[in-house]
């Protein structure tokens, strides 16, 4: 297997990151969502938010949570993970950004361990995430060896500056859902990677189906590990992506 410190080290040319489930585990973008959902119910701050509280959400009746719940629920059961991932910036870009990043630190610390899992209206949801330290080297090396690098996520701009923020990650180009342009979902990463100039890569780093064209777009894809999904794991071979854990 080429060794993928190696190509972030001495190689040549832009290297482009999937943030949820490939840099960490997880998803961030929408283990805050949920929190800050929680916040808004419970009326508390987000770093107070803890597993015992998350519970409530499924039992949420009145007021705008249960709203945005249920239309979350109802993009996720019809399979429209772009609809969904939209839901969520919409609710979070109108939110200070301390407060989103007070949610993403306590999505970190409160939230690592197992998931926490609620249903409401017939779909579960789950909040977990957990740094992963070697892909966050690797995210390193690239930045220390002067890489151009994308960080493109379907997650709030908030969430992925966030992010950046916490782990002191500086000098690469963040392009997220921030309400102006195309969601950066499957076909969408692609469109906002041109429009920032971008016609094609050295590496791409993603873990799902919605990294697809991203990682086309580049001479070596680098694809997260899926598991026991057989389909993902087929399309990974398929493509001749490098499997990474």
């Amino acid at each position: 297997m080429l060794d993928v410190q190696l190509l972030c080290r001495e190689g040549e040319g832009p290297v482009l990151f999937d943030m949820d489930g490939t840099l960490f585990a997880g998803d961030l973008g929408e283990t805050s969502f949920f929190l800050l959902l929680a916040a808004e119910l419970l009326q508390k701050e987000p770093q107070a938010i803890k597993e015992a509280d998350i519970s409530l959400l499924a039992q949420a009746q009145t007021g705008r949570v249960p709203e945005i719940l249920a239309s979350y629920g109802s993009a996720v059961k019809q399979g429209r993970m772009d609809r969904a991932y939209q839901i969520t910036s919409d609710y979070v870009q109108d939110l200070p950004y301390d407060t989103v990043f007070h949610a993403c630190k306590q999505a970190f610390d409160a939230f690592s361990g197992s998931p926490v899992v609620f249903s409401f209206d017939g779909v579960a949801h789950r909040l977990y995430v957990k740094k992963e330290a070697h892909m966050l080297a690797i995210l390193q090396t690239c930045l220390q060896a002067k890489r151009d690098v994308f960080l493109v996520s379907a997650s709030p701009l908030a969430v992925v500056n966030s992010f950046c923020e916490l782990f002191s990650f500086s000098g690469l180009t963040c392009l997220a859902a921030d309400g102006l342009h195309i969601l950066p979902y499957g076909q969408g990463k692609v469109e906002r990677l041109n429009e920032a100039g971008l016609k094609a890569a050295a590496i791409a780093f993603g873990n799902s189906i919605g990294d697809t064209q991203m990682l086309q777009m580049a001479r070596y894809g680098v694809f997260r590990h899926p598991g026991d999904d057989h389909d993902l794991l087929d399309l990974a071979i398929r493509m001749h992506w490098i499997l990474f854990p």
